[in-house]
């Protein structure tokens, strides 16, 4: 045993050489030993967060489907707004100069009867900037050479370089709007934050037009820093291409509107040519005594009230700064609501309208697709026609959804009701003929059916996805 523990190293010649196992040959023909070690698929959840680091959420595809699910959400904010649970959040209490300034709020936000049909105009002028008989004037010329690309080409670089000299100031404000939220994700960095102060106050000041080519390679300069700071992240990266875009936008050369004009010329016969000055002269005219802008003052007549005060709570909230994550996704929400439409997001007319009559208020959305083809109409409607969908929410009774289908001189009805009102809208609908008399439309095909679940504008009109995606442009 004493033998046994004198034995502390291993009785191996020091002089042999040991040989290292042989590994495969790299040039050989590649072979699995033992597969029964595989037991499941790789994870590949860390490659795929890794492939998608710089993805933020709102870049999904899917966001922009879901973003059109909710139909009625103005609505829901509307209702909100009316519950006092939104502007108790903005304003200090016991205060009678805001208690006044609510019941001004509450007067402008809500529309009696007979001022619907006017909010509606209102809101529908506002739905584009190409109004009036210069731009019909346009959509004819271009419907006549739609077989034509030349000319289709020389009509939009007239409306660009028409719009780029009527909204400069608008140009300037969204370029200020950019800096002042690079100027809240940046305010660590106090050299940035100086600079981004003096860029806001030079580009809200009166003569931002006479100064923009310094105003620009200043800004270019600032941008510089910004992608070159510590701080700089995808986010900061999406604000910078947005006010890269507005810059290229505004337009310093006098003459870019007479020149892309002179183009357009080109392309019509001499009655086009002669009607397009008749309509084009008038139309600089204006804009010249206007101070280069087309646009009407806020107090015009012909803005939306509704659309501006909704804005206006809006912004009050937002500058709050004391919004939670789920008001801000909230607010998100409704932006969206308002602003989608109608463009290539959602090609649709939109209307927010708040009514009141007597006591009873009630809050609608009315969605309308003018142009509707076969893949939106009923079987009948070969020719195509109007749909229109209205989501409308009523205090104390409930959330309706109202469809209409509009061809030739004949009016389907369809009502989504809250549940167990069914017969009492039933009776409801056979007073319709008798409005409808003397209009020269006939009531076709009703149906009233419960409420089950809200749809997407999606659902409810067929073609959206079709026009969004783009399967029907032609080019």
């Amino acid at each position: 045993m004493s033998d046994f523990l004198r034995i502390t190293t291993p009785l191996v010649n020091k002089n042999q050489n040991v040989q290292p196992k042989p590994g495969p040959d790299p040039t050989g023909a590649f072979s699995i030993q033992n597969t029964t070690r595989v037991v499941q698929t790789h994870n590949q959840s860390e490659l795929l967060k890794q492939n998608n680091g710089l993805r933020e959420e709102s870049d999904t595809p899917t966001l922009l489907l879901n973003l059109l699910k909710d139909p009625g959400v103005t609505v829901s904010y509307l209702k909100n707004v009316f519950m006092l649970e939104e502007l108790y959040k903005l304003l200090p209490a016991n205060n009678k100069t805001v208690t006044k300034e609510i019941e001004s709020v509450f007067d402008l936000l809500l529309i009696k009867p007979e001022g619907l049909s006017q909010e509606m105009k209102n809101q529908e002028n506002a739905s584009t900037a190409f109004k009036g008989e210069l731009f019909d004037f346009l959509r004819e010329l271009s419907q006549n050479n739609r077989i034509k690309p030349e000319t289709q080409v020389a009509i939009a670089q007239f409306l660009r370089a028409l719009y780029s000299t009527e909204n400069k100031r608008d140009i300037l404000d969204s370029a200020a709007n950019n800096l002042r939220f690079l100027r809240g994700e940046l305010s660590s960095s106090r050299v940035l934050t100086e600079k981004l102060d003096s860029l806001i106050l030079q580009y809200m000041s009166k003569d931002a037009q006479d100064n923009f080519p310094q105003l620009k390679a200043q800004t270019l300069e600032l941008i510089k820093d910004v992608e070159d700071s510590i701080l700089f992240s995808p986010k900061l990266a999406k604000i910078v291409s947005i006010l890269t875009y507005n810059l290229s936008r505004y337009n310093t050369n006098p003459d870019y509107v007479m020149e892309a004009a002179f183009r357009l010329r080109q392309y019509m016969d001499n009655q086009e040519r002669i009607r397009f000055g008749e309509l084009f002269e008038p139309y600089m005219t204006q804009m010249l005594e206007n101070g280069g802008s087309q646009g009407r003052s806020p107090a015009s007549e012909e803005d939306s009230k509704v659309v501006s005060m909704l804005v206006e709570l809006i912004s009050r909230q937002i500058e709050s700064g004391k919004t939670s994550a789920s008001e801000s996704a909230k607010l998100e929400s409704i932006l969206h609501s308002l602003l989608s439409s109608p463009c290539n997001f959602t090609p649709l007319l939109h209307f927010v309208l708040p009514l009141q009559y007597n006591d009873m208020r009630a809050f609608a959305e009315v969605w309308i697709n003018p142009d509707s083809d076969e893949k939106d109409m009923p079987e009948e409607a070969e020719g195509g026609g109007i749909h229109i969908l209205m989501v409308i929410d009523v205090p104390n009774t409930g959330r309706f959804e109202a469809e209409f289908y509009v061809y030739e001189t004949t009016i389907d009805f369809l009502l989504f009701c809250p549940g167990g009102c069914e017969k009492e809208y039933v009776e409801m609908t056979k007073d319709i003929p008798r409005l409808l008399s003397g209009s020269g439309y006939h009531l076709g095909k009703t149906r009233v059916a419960a409420l089950e679940k809200t749809r997407s504008l999606m659902e409810v009109f067929k073609t959206l996805p079709y026009r969004r995606v783009g399967v029907d442009v032609k080019i």
